[in-house]
Protein backbone atom coordinates (compact mmCIF):
# COMPACT_ATOMS: atom_id res chain seq x y z
CA UNK A 1 0.00 0.00 0.00
CA UNK A 2 1.46 3.21 -0.83
CA UNK A 3 0.12 6.39 0.86
CA UNK A 4 0.86 10.37 0.64
CA UNK A 5 -0.88 13.00 2.70
CA UNK A 6 -5.06 11.81 1.96
CA UNK A 7 -3.92 10.23 -0.67
CA UNK A 8 -3.64 5.93 -1.08
CA UNK A 9 -2.60 3.30 -3.43
CA UNK A 10 -3.02 -0.59 -2.99
CA UNK A 11 -2.03 -1.43 -6.63
CA UNK A 12 0.82 -3.82 -6.79
CA UNK A 13 3.53 -1.89 -8.90
CA UNK A 14 6.03 -3.80 -8.43
CA UNK A 15 5.34 -7.41 -9.66
CA UNK A 16 5.17 -8.60 -13.52
CA UNK A 17 1.80 -8.87 -15.35
CA UNK A 18 -0.96 -6.31 -16.06
CA UNK A 19 -3.43 -4.63 -13.42
CA UNK A 20 -5.37 -2.00 -12.79
CA UNK A 21 -6.55 -0.39 -9.41
CA UNK A 22 -7.18 3.61 -8.31
CA UNK A 23 -5.44 6.07 -6.85
CA UNK A 24 -7.67 6.92 -3.99
CA UNK A 25 -8.00 10.77 -2.64
CA UNK A 26 -9.79 11.29 0.68
CA UNK A 27 -11.26 14.94 0.62
CA UNK A 28 -13.96 16.12 3.46
CA UNK A 29 -16.58 18.35 2.28
CA UNK A 30 -20.62 18.84 0.94
CA UNK A 31 -19.93 16.24 -1.60
CA UNK A 32 -16.65 13.56 -0.86
CA UNK A 33 -17.65 13.44 3.34
CA UNK A 34 -18.22 9.96 3.23
CA UNK A 35 -17.17 9.24 -0.59
CA UNK A 36 -12.99 8.52 -2.25
CA UNK A 37 -12.23 10.36 -5.17
CA UNK A 38 -10.79 7.43 -7.34
CA UNK A 39 -8.44 8.05 -10.50
CA UNK A 40 -7.35 4.96 -12.39
CA UNK A 41 -4.07 3.66 -12.67
CA UNK A 42 -2.74 0.76 -14.23
CA UNK A 43 0.51 -0.94 -14.16
CA UNK A 44 2.35 -3.83 -17.15
CA UNK A 45 5.34 -4.88 -16.39
CA UNK A 46 8.02 -7.76 -17.27
CA UNK A 47 9.41 -7.70 -14.14
CA UNK A 48 13.06 -6.06 -15.98
CA UNK A 49 14.12 -2.76 -17.90
CA UNK A 50 13.42 0.56 -17.78
CA UNK A 51 9.60 1.86 -16.25
CA UNK A 52 7.98 4.62 -18.24
CA UNK A 53 5.43 6.69 -16.21
CA UNK A 54 2.74 7.99 -18.65
CA UNK A 55 0.52 10.70 -17.84
CA UNK A 56 -2.67 12.30 -19.59
CA UNK A 57 -5.47 14.68 -17.60
CA UNK A 58 -2.98 16.93 -15.74
CA UNK A 59 -5.32 19.39 -17.07
CA UNK A 60 -8.88 18.28 -17.03
CA UNK A 61 -10.02 19.46 -20.52
CA UNK A 62 -7.36 18.11 -22.49
CA UNK A 63 -8.53 14.77 -23.90
CA UNK A 64 -5.68 13.39 -26.22
CA UNK A 65 -3.62 12.50 -23.50
CA UNK A 66 -6.53 10.94 -21.43
CA UNK A 67 -7.14 8.78 -24.77
CA UNK A 68 -3.36 8.18 -25.33
CA UNK A 69 -2.54 6.35 -22.19
CA UNK A 70 -5.80 4.17 -21.69
CA UNK A 71 -5.38 3.17 -25.30
CA UNK A 72 -1.55 2.03 -24.56
CA UNK A 73 -3.20 0.07 -21.72
CA UNK A 74 -5.89 -1.29 -23.22
CA UNK A 75 -3.57 -2.51 -25.62
CA UNK A 76 -0.33 -3.99 -24.20
CA UNK A 77 0.07 -7.27 -22.77
CA UNK A 78 3.07 -8.06 -20.54
CA UNK A 79 4.51 -10.06 -23.19
CA UNK A 80 4.94 -6.85 -25.12
CA UNK A 81 6.77 -5.57 -22.32
CA UNK A 82 11.09 -5.26 -22.24
CA UNK A 83 10.31 -3.17 -18.77
CA UNK A 84 7.46 -1.62 -17.34
CA UNK A 85 4.21 1.24 -17.78
CA UNK A 86 2.73 2.92 -14.80
CA UNK A 87 -0.46 5.14 -16.90
CA UNK A 88 -2.19 7.75 -14.90
CA UNK A 89 -4.81 8.82 -17.96
CA UNK A 90 -6.57 10.90 -15.43
CA UNK A 91 -3.92 12.30 -13.05
CA UNK A 92 -6.29 15.62 -11.88
CA UNK A 93 -9.84 13.20 -11.87
CA UNK A 94 -11.55 16.65 -10.00
CA UNK A 95 -10.94 18.34 -12.57
CA UNK A 96 -11.57 15.93 -15.32
CA UNK A 97 -15.11 15.17 -14.44
CA UNK A 98 -15.70 18.92 -14.21
CA UNK A 99 -14.01 19.16 -17.99
CA UNK A 100 -11.92 21.94 -16.56
CA UNK A 101 -8.30 23.11 -16.21
CA UNK A 102 -8.08 23.41 -12.44
CA UNK A 103 -9.85 21.44 -9.88
CA UNK A 104 -13.28 22.49 -8.36
CA UNK A 105 -12.20 20.87 -4.98
CA UNK A 106 -9.41 23.54 -4.04
CA UNK A 107 -8.99 25.99 -7.29
CA UNK A 108 -5.37 23.90 -7.96
CA UNK A 109 -3.45 23.44 -11.11
CA UNK A 110 -1.91 20.17 -11.01
CA UNK A 111 1.00 21.54 -13.14
CA UNK A 112 1.69 24.21 -11.52
CA UNK A 113 1.47 22.39 -7.77
CA UNK A 114 4.71 19.80 -7.62
CA UNK A 115 6.41 18.49 -6.08
CA UNK A 116 3.66 19.05 -3.89
CA UNK A 117 3.00 18.80 -0.67
CA UNK A 118 1.68 17.23 2.48
CA UNK A 119 -1.40 19.34 4.19
CA UNK A 120 -1.82 21.85 1.37
CA UNK A 121 -4.86 20.70 -0.25
CA UNK A 122 -5.82 17.98 -2.46
CA UNK A 123 -4.00 19.28 -5.47
CA UNK A 124 -0.52 19.77 -4.00
CA UNK A 125 -1.38 16.34 -2.45
CA UNK A 126 -2.01 14.25 -5.52
CA UNK A 127 1.37 16.06 -7.14
CA UNK A 128 3.02 14.74 -3.86
CA UNK A 129 2.07 11.17 -4.40
CA UNK A 130 3.61 11.17 -7.78
CA UNK A 131 6.99 12.89 -6.44
CA UNK A 132 6.88 10.77 -3.77
CA UNK A 133 5.90 7.14 -5.23
CA UNK A 134 5.79 7.22 -9.44
CA UNK A 135 8.85 9.33 -9.97
CA UNK A 136 11.20 7.76 -8.57
CA UNK A 137 10.33 4.08 -9.63
CA UNK A 138 10.27 5.54 -13.74
CA UNK A 139 13.32 6.65 -16.03
CA UNK A 140 11.01 7.89 -18.82
CA UNK A 141 8.12 10.31 -17.74
CA UNK A 142 5.91 11.36 -20.57
CA UNK A 143 3.14 14.25 -19.35
CA UNK A 144 0.52 14.31 -22.83
CA UNK A 145 -1.15 18.15 -22.84
CA UNK A 146 -3.16 19.91 -25.29
CA UNK A 147 -4.16 23.59 -25.24
CA UNK A 148 -7.47 23.12 -23.38
CA UNK A 149 -10.65 25.35 -23.45
CA UNK A 150 -8.65 28.74 -24.35
CA UNK A 151 -5.88 27.57 -26.30
CA UNK A 152 -4.78 25.90 -29.38
CA UNK A 153 -1.22 24.69 -29.85
CA UNK A 154 0.94 23.16 -32.94
CA UNK A 155 1.57 19.66 -32.27
CA UNK A 156 4.84 20.03 -30.71
CA UNK A 157 6.88 17.94 -27.53
CA UNK A 158 8.29 20.65 -24.94
CA UNK A 159 11.73 19.91 -24.62
CA UNK A 160 13.47 21.67 -21.12
CA UNK A 161 16.86 22.06 -21.44
CA UNK A 162 18.53 21.74 -17.78
CA UNK A 163 21.82 22.88 -17.96
CA UNK A 164 23.41 19.53 -17.72
CA UNK A 165 24.97 18.74 -20.79
CA UNK A 166 24.18 14.96 -20.91
CA UNK A 167 21.10 14.48 -20.08
CA UNK A 168 19.98 17.78 -22.65
CA UNK A 169 21.75 15.84 -25.23
CA UNK A 170 19.22 12.40 -23.83
CA UNK A 171 16.47 14.99 -23.98
CA UNK A 172 16.90 16.24 -27.35
CA UNK A 173 17.14 13.03 -28.43
CA UNK A 174 14.26 11.45 -27.04
CA UNK A 175 12.12 14.68 -28.83
CA UNK A 176 13.75 13.49 -32.30
CA UNK A 177 12.41 10.10 -31.40
CA UNK A 178 8.82 11.32 -30.37
CA UNK A 179 9.16 13.60 -33.20
CA UNK A 180 5.70 15.80 -33.27
CA UNK A 181 6.56 18.55 -36.23
CA UNK A 182 7.14 20.56 -33.67
CA UNK A 183 9.45 21.47 -30.66
CA UNK A 184 9.30 23.84 -28.23
CA UNK A 185 12.50 24.41 -26.61
CA UNK A 186 12.00 26.16 -22.97
CA UNK A 187 14.53 26.84 -19.94
CA UNK A 188 14.02 25.15 -16.62
CA UNK A 189 11.56 26.20 -14.36
CA UNK A 190 9.64 28.49 -17.28
CA UNK A 191 6.77 26.79 -15.39
CA UNK A 192 6.88 26.77 -11.93
CA UNK A 193 5.76 23.62 -10.29
CA UNK A 194 5.22 21.65 -13.40
CA UNK A 195 5.62 18.02 -13.48
CA UNK A 196 8.04 18.35 -15.90
CA UNK A 197 10.71 20.07 -13.49
CA UNK A 198 9.84 17.78 -10.35
CA UNK A 199 10.89 14.06 -12.85
CA UNK A 200 13.71 16.74 -14.17
CA UNK A 201 14.74 17.45 -10.82
CA UNK A 202 14.39 13.76 -9.96
CA UNK A 203 16.98 12.53 -12.94
CA UNK A 204 13.90 11.30 -14.97
CA UNK A 205 14.05 11.39 -18.56
CA UNK A 206 11.01 13.62 -19.70
CA UNK A 207 8.67 14.80 -22.17
CA UNK A 208 5.94 16.54 -22.48
CA UNK A 209 4.13 17.81 -25.61
CA UNK A 210 1.29 19.85 -26.60
CA UNK A 211 -1.33 18.27 -28.59
CA UNK A 212 -4.51 20.59 -30.56
CA UNK A 213 -6.34 22.17 -28.17
CA UNK A 214 -9.48 24.66 -28.00
CA UNK A 215 -11.20 21.71 -25.40
CA UNK A 216 -12.30 19.44 -28.77
CA UNK A 217 -10.20 16.21 -29.76
CA UNK A 218 -8.27 16.32 -32.90
CA UNK A 219 -8.32 13.28 -34.79
CA UNK A 220 -4.65 14.46 -36.26
CA UNK A 221 -3.49 15.34 -33.08
CA UNK A 222 -4.33 12.25 -31.49
CA UNK A 223 -2.80 10.06 -34.57
CA UNK A 224 0.84 11.83 -34.11
CA UNK A 225 0.59 11.32 -30.46
CA UNK A 226 -0.04 7.94 -30.19
CA UNK A 227 2.58 6.90 -33.13
CA UNK A 228 5.10 9.64 -30.96
CA UNK A 229 4.32 7.12 -27.83
CA UNK A 230 5.08 4.09 -29.61
CA UNK A 231 8.29 4.95 -31.61
CA UNK A 232 9.51 6.48 -28.13
CA UNK A 233 8.78 3.37 -25.87
CA UNK A 234 10.26 1.11 -27.78
CA UNK A 235 13.66 3.38 -28.45
CA UNK A 236 13.76 3.48 -24.84
CA UNK A 237 13.34 -0.51 -24.55
CA UNK A 238 9.96 -0.16 -22.50
CA UNK A 239 8.39 -2.26 -25.53
CA UNK A 240 9.27 -4.46 -28.19
CA UNK A 241 9.49 -3.04 -31.71
CA UNK A 242 7.03 -5.99 -32.95
CA UNK A 243 4.66 -4.28 -30.36
CA UNK A 244 5.34 -1.14 -31.55
CA UNK A 245 4.74 -2.31 -34.72
CA UNK A 246 1.83 -4.07 -34.13
CA UNK A 247 -0.16 -0.67 -32.76
CA UNK A 248 0.67 1.62 -35.91
CA UNK A 249 4.49 3.15 -35.42
CA UNK A 250 5.59 4.42 -38.28
CA UNK A 251 9.12 6.31 -39.04
CA UNK A 252 9.56 9.53 -37.30
CA UNK A 253 10.11 12.37 -39.61
CA UNK A 254 12.28 15.42 -38.84
CA UNK A 255 10.51 18.01 -36.35
CA UNK A 256 11.25 22.14 -36.16
CA UNK A 257 12.67 23.75 -33.61
CA UNK A 258 11.18 27.25 -32.23
CA UNK A 259 12.48 29.07 -29.02
CA UNK A 260 9.43 29.01 -26.67
CA UNK A 261 11.93 30.82 -23.70
CA UNK A 262 13.19 34.28 -23.71
CA UNK A 263 12.91 34.51 -27.69
CA UNK A 264 9.48 34.28 -27.65
CA UNK A 265 6.70 36.71 -27.28
CA UNK A 266 2.84 37.49 -26.95
CA UNK A 267 0.10 39.36 -28.84
CA UNK A 268 -1.93 40.81 -26.26
CA UNK A 269 -5.26 42.61 -26.43
CA UNK A 270 -5.45 45.58 -24.15
CA UNK A 271 -9.27 46.53 -24.80
CA UNK A 272 -12.61 44.41 -24.95
CA UNK A 273 -13.38 43.47 -28.63
CA UNK A 274 -13.49 41.13 -31.21
CA UNK A 275 -10.63 39.54 -32.68
CA UNK A 276 -10.23 39.01 -35.61
CA UNK A 277 -7.11 36.38 -36.73
CA UNK A 278 -5.48 38.11 -39.80
CA UNK A 279 -2.99 34.81 -39.59
CA UNK A 280 -3.08 31.07 -38.74
CA UNK A 281 -1.34 28.37 -36.64
CA UNK A 282 1.92 27.43 -37.44
CA UNK A 283 2.30 30.69 -40.20
CA UNK A 284 5.81 32.62 -40.63
CA UNK A 285 5.23 36.25 -39.84
CA UNK A 286 7.49 39.36 -39.53
CA UNK A 287 8.23 41.62 -37.30
CA UNK A 288 5.54 44.53 -37.31
CA UNK A 289 3.45 42.23 -39.31
CA UNK A 290 -0.34 42.87 -38.81
CA UNK A 291 -1.82 39.50 -37.17
CA UNK A 292 -4.55 40.34 -35.47
CA UNK A 293 -7.51 43.18 -35.86
CA UNK A 294 -10.01 43.86 -32.95
CA UNK A 295 -13.15 45.52 -33.27
CA UNK A 296 -14.27 47.16 -30.42
CA UNK A 297 -17.02 45.65 -28.23
CA UNK A 298 -19.71 48.60 -27.73
CA UNK A 299 -18.61 51.42 -29.89
CA UNK A 300 -19.06 50.62 -33.42
CA UNK A 301 -17.90 54.00 -34.59
CA UNK A 302 -14.68 53.58 -32.92
CA UNK A 303 -11.62 52.75 -34.92
CA UNK A 304 -10.86 49.08 -35.44
CA UNK A 305 -6.96 48.53 -33.43
CA UNK A 306 -4.50 46.49 -35.90
CA UNK A 307 -1.96 44.48 -33.50
CA UNK A 308 1.26 43.31 -35.10
CA UNK A 309 3.80 41.01 -34.44
CA UNK A 310 6.62 42.21 -32.37
CA UNK A 311 9.03 39.39 -33.05
CA UNK A 312 9.68 37.57 -36.24
CA UNK A 313 9.15 34.00 -36.17
CA UNK A 314 6.37 30.93 -36.37
CA UNK A 315 2.59 31.05 -35.23
CA UNK A 316 2.60 28.52 -32.16
CA UNK A 317 -0.76 29.39 -29.84
CA UNK A 318 -3.57 30.82 -30.80
CA UNK A 319 -6.52 31.73 -28.41
CA UNK A 320 -9.86 29.48 -28.66
CA UNK A 321 -12.30 32.39 -28.40
CA UNK A 322 -13.31 35.82 -30.48
CA UNK A 323 -13.78 37.75 -27.83
CA UNK A 324 -10.66 39.23 -25.58
CA UNK A 325 -10.50 41.01 -22.56
CA UNK A 326 -7.59 43.18 -21.82
CA UNK A 327 -4.39 41.17 -20.58
CA UNK A 328 -5.80 38.45 -22.44
CA UNK A 329 -3.39 36.76 -25.18
CA UNK A 330 -4.22 36.22 -28.94
CA UNK A 331 -1.29 35.04 -30.57
CA UNK A 332 2.32 33.55 -28.92
CA UNK A 333 4.83 33.63 -31.59
CA UNK A 334 7.88 31.85 -31.30
CA UNK A 335 11.71 32.28 -33.34
CA UNK A 336 12.84 29.11 -34.79
CA UNK A 337 16.36 28.09 -32.98
CA UNK A 338 18.87 25.67 -34.78
CA UNK A 339 19.03 22.43 -32.70
CA UNK A 340 23.27 22.81 -33.09
CA UNK A 341 22.83 25.41 -30.65
CA UNK A 342 20.85 23.20 -27.67
CA UNK A 343 23.90 21.34 -26.35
Amino acid sequence: MLYYDTISCALDLNAAGKRSGWVDLAHSDHIHAYSAIRSPIGWIGSGSGPVALIVGGNHGDEYEGQIIARRLFAELQPEDMLGGAIFLPALNMPAVTSRSRISPLDGGNMNRAFPGGEGQGPTRGLAGFVTRHLIPRAQLVLDIHSGGGTSEYLDATYLTLTGNAEADRHNLELARVFALPWTMVVPMGSTGGDLDSAALAAGCAMISCELGGMGTLSRDSLRLGWQGALRLLAAQRIITDAAADRLGRVKAEDTRFVDMGGGSRHVTAMTQALAEPLVGLADHVEAGQPVVKLHPLFDLGAERLTLTAPVAGYVAIRRTGAMVQPGDHVLTITPGISPDTLT
